[in-house]
């Protein structure tokens, strides 16, 4: 008899545990299901958001994410939504800005030279519509023609440049210092065709001397590079550089580590800039020889000057640290790199001229 109770007891318990369990599985799934059903919904509104100022990127990126959900966003996507198109031009060279086909609306061709669109033929327009027309539609004040939506802030650009690079820019940059400078932006691009330790090696090394640096990613100074050749390039920095082009960043960084050298019993004078490797070169020769130098810097006079001047170039970018105001040598380099080639500068002085 109490064998029998206790197994009547164990399935009464088996049966209310099963009971739970079923219980809270189908209250797990139904949270699922809701949690899936208001994710859809979120997609969905963001599918159906216009998107006139939206960037390629987040575009492309709303449809990846709508592809996930299993929602068909082209399809959902509104007919005046601004979809960002690439800039393409004609044969003359020429931007041109292809749109999207709206309901009735063809392909439409919009020259920013002439000022001219031209339209599909099966283009509904009246005959009175000329196809050189250039009247704005009057439905948006924020719209140019069918649908076009100008980002305004896509044309702000920053036109102050860092003050670290300063010395570099216009007359500057022709200097034997600015080409040096330069010319280590370019390397840690990749733009030497020759070859070289791998360019984020190269960076981590350059960051880790300092407690300043050492944690910045490489990427940030990737794109510290680029807004500073974006400012050589145009005059001014696109906001997608804007966080790695302020004014004053490379300076204050360059202070930090300046006072951090100084604690730990180091002089940060020993280590040279672009700027003062040029003062250091220019007091070891005399003016003659500094101007065939620097001749070879831009690329004219004796061709194995300027091949030398090239490998320079290239051991000076493998062994330059970052003081957040550009690159830095440490004083021993620089006098052992340019040993050799300020000795064949002189020779060729000599040969030139025997009394040197």
């Amino acid at each position: 008899m109490a064998t029998e109770d206790t197994l009547q007891r164990r399935r009464e318990r088996g049966r209310r545990s099963q009971a739970g369990f079923r219980k809270r599985q189908a209250e797990a799934n139904r949270h699922i299901r809701d949690q899936n059903l208001q994710l859809r919904a979120a997609i969905e509104k963001l599918i159906d958001a216009p998107r006139g100022y939206a960037h390629p990127e987040l575009v492309n990126a709303i449809f990846d994410v709508a592809a996930v959900a299993g929602i068909d966003a082209q399809q959902r996507t509104p007919a005046d939504a601004g979809n960002v198109q690439p800039m393409l031009r004609d044969v003359s060279g020429n931007v041109q800005l292809l749109m999207p086909p709206a309901d009735s609306e063809e392909d439409m061709t919009i020259d920013f030279a002439t000022r001219e669109y031209t339209r599909g033929a099966c283009d509904p327009a009246p005959a009175s519509s000329s196809a050189t027309s250039t009247t704005p539609s009057s439905a948006s004040p924020r719209r140019v023609n069918c649908g076009i939506f100008l980002d305004p802030l896509h044309y702000m650009r920053i036109s102050v440049p860092p003050e670290d690079i300063v010395p570099y820019l216009g007359p500057g940059s022709k200097t034997f210092a600015g080409i040096l400078f330069w010319s280590m932006m370019d390397h840690s691009q990749s733009k030497c065709a020759r070859k070289h330790t791998e360019i984020s090696t190269l960076i981590q090394s350059g960051l880790g001397h300092s407690k300043t640096t050492e944690g910045w990613a490489i990427t940030y100074i990737q794109a510290m590079v680029e807004a500073r050749q974006e400012y050589k390039r145009t005059g001014s920095i696109s906001p997608q550089y804007a966080s790695a082009a302020e004014p004053d960043l490379g300076i204050i960084v360059r202070d930090r580590i300046e006072e951090e050298y100084k604690c730990r019993g180091m002089d940060p004078s020993r280590w040279l800039s672009a700027r003062g490797i040029e003062n250091r070169v220019k007091g070891i020769v005399d003016g003659d020889t500094f101007a065939i130098l620097e001749t070879a810097a831009r690329g004219k006079g004796d061709p194995s000057i300027q091949s030398l001047f090239d490998t320079l170039k290239c051991n000076l970018s493998e062994t330059c640290i970052c003081f957040g105001d550009g690159p830095r040598w440490n004083v021993d380099i620089i006098d052992g790199l340019f040993l050799d080639w300020v000795h064949m500068a002189l020779g060729f002085m000599s040969r030139i001229n025997p009394t040197i």
